[in-house]
């Protein structure tokens, strides 16, 4: 192989492999993000169902008041 081409080669592969290992960085990163980020939108929503479940309660309390 013609010492150019293999030279052209190798810089390649240095490349891609730099490409990937910092795809892989990223990734993991923003991996970590979303787990962060679910774990806070599941506390809102528990937040919303319990405010969600008051609301129903006091509703039939009042439903029941007018049926009486």
């Amino acid at each position: 192989m013609d010492p150019a081409i293999a030279s052209i080669v190798v810089a390649c592969i240095g490349v891609f492999g730099s490409i990937g290992g910092i795809a892989i960085k990223e990734f993991k990163s923003m991996k970590k993000t979303n787990a962060q980020d679910h774990g806070q939108v599941m506390a809102r929503l528990d937040k919303v169902q319990t405010s969600v479940d008051g609301v129903s309660e006091r509703l039939n309390d009042h439903i029941d008041w007018h049926l009486k």
